[in-house]
């Protein structure tokens, strides 16, 4: 009997742990249906901080949200799912916003009472830069 309660507390601290190393994303087109892009790659997609830093004219494509698990989930896997669906709505940059956290307290806080408080979340522009269509037939082959 001790056997099946303590593999089934570890099927279950599995899958909570699992279930926690996910980043949920939130993507808001700011284009008509109509106007869609074909998708990109994301070796393309190039990260300004602002929209003074952009060369060149662009089209804004989408407002992407992402939030994760700051205990189990890195700053880089976060900003690399905000890359990979900016590359899905045919995008060749983004414009990032910075990832803001839980404070440590609340982290700690939240993941001994399990309330799934310990959060970063990020948010970036998704841009398409028509001067950047050789740079995108280069590096996605469209």
């Amino acid at each position: 009997m001790k056997r099946t309660f303590a593999s089934g507390l570890l099927s279950i601290a599995t899958a909570a742990v699992l279930a926690g190393c996910g980043v949920k994303t939130t993507t808001t087109s700011v284009v008509p249906s109509s106007a869609s892009r074909s998708a990109t790659c994301e070796a393309v997609i190039m990260t300004y901080d602002s929209r003074a830093e952009i060369p060149s004219d662009y089209y804004e494509l989408a407002f992407i949200q992402a939030e994760a698990n700051s205990v189990y989930t890195s700053d880089r896997k976060i900003e690399a799912t905000i890359i990979k669906r900016a590359a899905e709505v045919g995008a060749t940059a983004i414009i990032a916003n910075a990832v803001t956290e839980s404070k440590v307290g609340v982290k700690v806080l939240g993941e001994a009472l399990g309330t799934g408080s310990a959060s970063s979340k990020a948010s970036a522009l998704a841009i398409y830069l028509p001067a950047d269509a050789p740079r995108v037939t280069q590096l996605c082959g469209r």
